[in-house]
């Protein structure tokens, strides 16, 4: 066996275990890609070094509180700033910076007071990044307030201008939990306006303030209140452009519900499960009116056919 890999490891595991409340057999099989039997003998080795590691059985391995490297005071908005940069680095395409920086933040978290601990597994759920983030893109100032109202489950007051409006307006909103999405953060609250949850485009949000307020709902975590929605209505609309310019549609016709397409010699079929309203998929369109044609729905046909020509009588004053 090589004793250099297993002193390396067993130090690993007495970072995570100092860096979390309670640490999974599972998560442990997982993280260290080895057999059970080794993973009861490792922390067997760190009690035989004096560490107080206890074992629940249903639970998984714990070190008695009060014995870690000398805790360093981190504000809540540090523990805040350090969650969002951890989910961001999940997302790094470069494994080698990911591992490490991970490496790097257990140690960190391994300081940790028991509260502190227990405010990063209470933000592990309110949190979510599905793919596609770029660290230089915009992170919203909005964010530490918003996930902070989480925590003390207090209303928070934002001033919140919707996409069909210019003038913003003032909601009352219960954070649930944020989300990165399609370029765009979004938080999704209770509305006390809507009396219901909704999602909330960061960008959109100009002035936010926390309440003195609390909650008045106890809420699911925002994943499960994600896939409890009821499932949003689309439309199915079907168009056929000129095969020798579809390519053009390739970059945006995601963000409609592209869903496949039937290509001969003329032209290519595309079929849209469009979630987003009609009128701004036909302006999205437009850009590409003298290619496209709209197969169905009719009413699209009339929309796109009234916008052209109120742009005529326009363009002739």
């Amino acid at each position: 066996m090589d004793i250099t890999k297993r002193f390396d490891r067993i130090l690993q595991i007495f970072f995570i275990l100092q860096s979390k409340s309670v640490v999974t057999i599972e998560e442990l099989e997982k993280r260290f890609e080895i057999s059970r039997r080794t993973i009861y003998r490792d922390p067997q080795a760190l009690e035989q070094a004096g560490v107080p590691v206890t074992y629940e059985p249903g639970s998984g391995y714990s070190i008695m509180e009060g014995y870690r490297i000398q805790p360093s005071r981190f504000t809540q908005e540090e523990v805040l700033s350090l969650t969002i940069a951890e989910k961001i680095m999940q997302q790094h395409e470069t494994a080698f910076v990911k591992r490490h920086f991970e490496g790097a933040l257990i140690k960190v978290k391994s300081s940790f007071h028991v509260q502190q601990k227990n405010v990063l597994n209470d933000l592990n759920d309110k949190l979510l990044i599905n793919g596609g983030f770029n660290s230089a893109e915009y992170l919203p100032n909005v964010i530490d307030i918003l996930l902070n109202a989480t925590l003390t489950r207090l209303i928070v007051r934002i001033s919140y201008v919707k996409s069909s409006d210019t003038q913003s307006v003032i909601r009352y909103i219960e954070p649930v939990g944020l989300f990165y999405e399609s370029n765009f953060w979004y938080v999704l609250a209770f509305c006390h306006l809507r009396h219901n949850y909704r999602n909330f485009r960061l960008d959109r949000i100009k002035k936010v303030s926390l309440t003195d307020r609390s909650f008045s709902l106890q809420h699911l975590p925002i994943d499960q209140l994600r896939q409890r929605e009821s499932p949003v209505s689309t439309i199915r609309i079907v168009i056929k452009a000129d095969r020798k310019y579809a390519h053009y549609l390739f970059w945006e016709r995601h963000a409609f519900g592209f869903k496949k397409e039937e290509v001969n010699d003329e032209f290519v079929t595309m079929y849209f499960d469009c979630e987003v309203h009609p009128t701004s998929f036909v302006r999205w369109l437009m850009k590409f009116v003298d290619i496209v044609e709209i197969i169905e729905p009719d009413d699209l046909k009339t929309e796109l056919a009234e916008i052209l020509k109120a742009g005529s009588v326009r363009i002739n004053k």
